[in-house]
């Protein structure tokens, strides 16, 4: 059975979300309001640059909860706080998603936020809507049930992680000046703990070449031709990349060509890939470059890591060169300490400590300032960017419960 309720048009407009209300085998009002919110949030459209109105309604939702200081800051992260201890610890969840892709390929409408036999359906359900709504409740379930101890939580919504990680919190850390003592992500994780990930780093390179009409190509120097030979190139490097322990080997992809001539019926003069290059902690921006440089022998390619510009919903224009750095916690760190012990107060048993292969705003707390950083979240992480996209409630009920406990178990692991 499927009950739709309607958002507020005030925001969320006329959209709706559907939820079994067969499914839940728990009548804890505040679980089933936390399946209500995460409904309401995935049915609202939130591509990068154009995450207010979800924002707006998270921000209703941090004040029904009882977090404070609720605001926006100046480049458009939605921020709050509970209690006022001297450990500060920020939870950190992305608003925005990619798009839906071909609607076609989807069982429902990716921005109905369908509740369906135990799962929550739509686009963000996993990446990663459901672990921002936990880490809202996870503030509720503070105040209920008296967790607050020596600690000060900092929630971070933030904005534009889909288009280039880490922009966000580099503002809060280098202008705002704003250190906690550990970064919790509430990316998926299957709900196992996270300590690292791989670096991420783009790079466009561009062949240059001569013009010429078709009909006569002999006279011109065709740069697809010449750019040709480092593709080929490029996928036979891809198996003897860098290793690492926790990480396996590097990832190399070209995920696109374009090419410029001076007419559709002219030999083109130059033509451009975009390489998607993931890597090892510890792997520098200069040494990935000189690795394509091998590649190309002896033809003369134009490479260059390209930086991202685009304005955040409140006007400001981001900033961020795509060379993102990986990063690794140590297992004995008492962030992962803490979360360990937290997962088995939860759940019973301590959980599977690993790292990620994608990329997350740790590139910035971890990876370029040294904050101790973890992941855990709902959801299975190969369910991100796909068609049908969906997470299970009760992972998501989990995580609320892990968010609750982990600051309180880590601040008295510290003092």
């Amino acid at each position: 059975m499927f009950v739709l309720f309607n958002v507020s048009p005030a925001v969320g407009g006329s959209k709706s979300f559907s939820m079994d209300i067969n499914s839940s085998k728990n009548n804890q009002d505040w679980k089933s309001e936390l399946v209500r919110f995460l409904g309401e949030i995935v049915a609202i459209p939130s591509p990068s640059g154009e995450e207010k109105e979800v924002l707006d309604r998270i921000a209703l939702e941090l004040k029904k909860t009882g977090w404070g200081e609720i605001r926006f800051d100046r480049i458009g992260n939605l921020r709050a706080k509970i209690g006022d201890g001297k450990h500060q610890v920020a939870i950190d969840g992305h608003a925005d998603t990619v798009g839906s892709g071909k609607m076609e390929d989807w069982e429902c409408d990716p921005y109905q936020g369908r509740c369906r036999d135990g799962w929550i359906w739509g686009r963000g359900a996993v990446d990663q809507k459901s672990g921002l709504a936990s880490a809202v409740y996870a503030g509720l379930i503070i105040q209920e049930e008296g967790l607050l101890d020596d600690f000060t939580l900092n929630l971070v919504l933030s904005i534009q992680e889909e288009d280039c990680e880490g922009l966000c919190w580099d503002y809060i850390i280098e202008e705002e000046g704003f250190r906690p003592e550990g970064v919790i992500l509430t990316e998926p994780t299957n709900l196992e703990i996270k300590r690292g990930q791989l670096g991420h780093m783009e790079m466009l390179v561009t062949a240059g070449g001569e013009s010429a009409h078709a009909f006569c190509p002999e006279f011109g120097d065709n740069a697809i031709y010449r750019m040709a030979p480092l593709i080929e190139r490029i996928q036979a490097i891809a198996p003897g990349l860098s290793s690492h322990p926790d990480f396996g080997r590097g990832r190399i992809s070209v995920t696109s060509i374009t090419s410029k001539s001076p007419s559709d019926n002219s030999v083109p003069d130059a033509c451009r890939i975009r390489i998607d290059r993931r890597f090892s902690p510890g792997e520098t921006e200069d040494e990935l470059i000189e690795e394509i440089r091998r590649a190309a022998g002896n033809t003369v390619y134009e490479i260059i890591v390209p930086t991202y510009r685009r304005k955040s919903h409140t006007g400001v224009l981001l900033e961020g060169k795509k060379y993102l750095p990986g990063w690794l916690v140590e297992e004995e760190d008492p962030l992962v300490c803490s979360a360990r012990k937290t997962s088995a107060l939860v759940m019973g048993q301590e959980v599977t400590v690993g790292t990620w292969r994608f990329s997350t705003n740790g590139v910035s707390t971890m990876g370029k300032h040294g904050i101790p950083t973890i992941g855990f979240g709902p959801g299975d992480e190969k369910m991100a960017h796909r068609p049908n996209e969906r997470v299970l409630i009760s992972h998501v009920i989990e995580a609320a419960n892990f968010y609750a406990r982990l600051p309180g178990v880590y601040c008295r692991r510290l003092n």
